[in-house]
């Protein structure tokens, strides 16, 4: 059912969005539920019942006069159609630009570690490096970790540039690459959602170092170190989410779903919005870590922006329909 309504959404992408259009798009979606159902009732599978539906309402030129809309279909915009082999290059790019770029993260946010423990080690009097030096030595690999980590971000997002307009503009799929889009999603979604699942878990736990040595142990130092703890756990949780996401996300782009449906990439309010509000938030959360260097805490903004960006997103959604 989702294919069908992903096609719906892509057939009328390049139309103004009117009270005309968008009730012929409801009439056409009930009319293509109907016979979906229908063929699925009388035994066909999935792929079979969608192909069928697709075959017999996908063309909108012939139904443009039936559902009223014949004037307003000369002013669709064409949509650009993606090859299969453009759509296969891009899935195999971003399978394997996935894992490099989790490591890129991965060496950020484990760069403060080392100046952490030591000086916690150093609070704790278990080494007798000076303060000032143990600083400066983790200050040093700080910063070469973080140098690496972006030299893995410049060497293959630039991998992806390529395709930077699978992101930004709408575009049309024939039915097999979009069935192939499907297969890749299906067969990836039990990886990733387990991936995201411990992830989730551990993120959670990734305070308990921090709450358990503030209640339980008094030693100068140990609260520090504990800090260590909590990021080298959200460094394992980030790099585990991002390395096994790449293909189930790109699928998404391929299938226009969720933040890359067609609808949001016309809305300009969303996609100015969208744009402004993670850089801002990337912005904060850089600028309190490294100011604060309470990075054990300050990852909690990642969560906070995302239940916030729902609420915003909302609103700019409601655009689509006064525009």
């Amino acid at each position: 059912m989702n294919t069908i309504r992903s096609y719906l959404d892509n057939m009328f992408a390049g139309l103004p969005k009117t009270r005309e259009v968008l009730k012929a798009k409801e009439e056409l979606l009930g009319m293509m539920e109907d016979k979906y159902q229908e063929l699925k009732d009388s035994g066909k599978t999935e792929n079979e019942a969608v192909g069928i539906v697709i075959s017999e309402f996908g063309n909108l030129e012939e139904l443009a006069e039936a559902l009223g809309i014949k004037g307003v279909l000369e002013q669709k915009t064409e949509l650009l159609l993606i090859s299969s082999e453009r759509a296969r290059s891009y899935l195999k790019d971003a399978r394997e630009t996935a894992p490099k770029t989790a490591v890129g993260v991965w060496f950020c946010i484990m760069s403060p570690v080392l100046l952490i423990t030591l000086l916690g080690l150093t609070e704790a009097g278990i080494i007798g490096m000076k303060e000032e030096y143990a600083t400066a030595l983790g200050l040093t690999v700080l910063l070469m970790l973080v140098a690496v980590g972006v030299s893995f971000f410049l060497r293959y997002s630039g991998k992806m540039e390529k395709y930077n307009d699978l992101q930004q503009m709408p575009f049309s799929l024939d039915y097999q690459t979009e069935l192939m889009a499907r297969d890749i999603k299906k067969q990836d979604e039990p990886v990733y959602k387990s991936a995201v699942n411990i992830s989730v878990i551990t993120y959670i736990l990734s305070a308990l170092p921090i709450l358990i040595t503030s209640l339980l142990i008094a030693e100068d130092g140990a609260s520090i170190l504990s800090v260590s703890v909590t990021l080298i756990i959200v460094a394992y949780s980030t790099y585990n989410i991002i390395k096994n996401s790449g293909a189930y996300n790109a699928c998404r782009v391929l299938l226009q779903e969720e933040d890359y449906a067609a609808s949001h990439k016309t809305n300009k309010v969303y996609k100015a919005v969208s744009s402004l509000y993670w850089t801002i938030v990337t912005a904060i959360y850089l600028g309190y870590s490294f100011i604060t260097m309470n990075w054990g805490i300050s990852w909690v903004i990642w969560p906070i922006a995302g239940v916030l960006y729902g609420a915003i997103e909302a609103i700019a959604r409601l655009t689509e329909h006064e525009n």
